[in-house]
């Protein structure tokens, strides 16, 4: 091994220091040059067939016609994968027959497992591939409310559900840490995907890797007061899925445990996800070892 392994990592990989420690802290050397590795290769495209209009196996059969190459995902249902080099340009004739979602994305929406006529609430849903999935797995039935922040981004999400053809989806600007008493214990399915440190798609976003450190150390402490808040729109019974696209245990799992000491009303709920299983109620991917972004989701259950 390298004398100074996080100063090789560091010139090799293009990684601050800093960084190249917390993945070397959290993952062990092999793992961590691993991920650098994969997070340093062009990402392939994903796309997640509409199955309103199209099966994965008819989209793919269209695409092919086109000359456009794809194979399923791995783990995902509804999943294709391009080369990272296909130009989006291509797929445009096929516009509302899919869109781009990463696998780990699918698998999160997957794990929530909306039922037809639900009530499910997605707290941090731009730029909306989640809340699309959700409603496609809803087969367009009962109702998603997606809730952002920023209400110029809400339209990103409304072009997108009548390009897919969705009518189940409605949106709404709110923070997610600000109590609304009218959705208390309403939802069936309530769907965090918490504003994090981004650092698992790295691949797709290099610019992340200049972030400042000291920016981040907030981040823990708003993703859990969205996760509380959020968590009292369950109903008994009703399923919570917390979920990032980062892989510190600081955003992920320290905060599963600070939230479960905290609201002993909800139980870690494994799940199975195509050939992937989650490990008390838990589900980390990284990139070296799934082929996706990194990601985390969580998922519990309300007695």
């Amino acid at each position: 091994m390298k004398k100074n392994f996080i100063k090789y990592l560091s010139v090799k990989y293009s990684m601050p220091e800093w960084l190249c420690r917390l993945f070397a802290k959290g993952y062990g050397k092999t793992k961590a040059e691993n991920i650098f590795e994969a997070m340093n290769r062009v990402p392939p495209m994903t796309l997640h067939a509409n199955s309103l209009v199209n099966t994965r196996e008819e989209l793919a059969s269209l695409l092919a016609e086109a000359g456009i190459e794809s194979t399923n995902t791995k783990s995902a249902p509804h999943g294709l994968r391009l080369r990272a080099s296909t130009p989006y340009e291509n797929l445009l004739p096929f516009e509302g027959k899919f869109f781009v979602q990463d696998e780990a994305s699918v698998l999160c929406t997957e794990a929530v497992d909306a039922q037809p006529g639900m009530t499910v609430l997605d707290i941090c849903a731009c730029p909306g591939s989640k809340s699309f999935g959700i409603a496609l797995n809803m087969n367009n039935t009962g109702s998603l409310t997606a809730f952002d922040l920023h209400q110029n981004k809400l339209s990103l999400i409304e072009k997108g559900a009548v390009r897919l053809g969705l009518t189940n989806i409605k949106v709404e600007a709110r923070d997610g840490r600000d109590f609304d008493q009218t959705l208390e214990a309403v939802a069936d399915r309530v769907l965090c995907d918490v504003p994090c440190s981004g650092f698992g798609v790295l691949a797709k976003k290099p610019e992340i890797r200049y972030k400042d450190l000291s920016a981040l150390a907030p981040l823990p402490d708003i993703q859990l007061a969205i996760l509380e808040n959020a968590c009292r729109y369950v109903k008994s019974g009703g399923v919570l899925v917390y979920s990032t696209c980062t892989i510190f245990p600081e955003e992920n799992e320290d905060n599963v445990a600070r939230f479960l000491s905290r609201h002993p009303e909800f139980v870690p709920t494994d799940f199975t996800v195509g050939d992937l299983k989650s490990n008390s109620g838990m589900l980390t991917l990284t990139p070296d070892e799934h082929g996706t972004d990194g990601f985390f989701m969580a998922k519990f259950t309300k007695e």
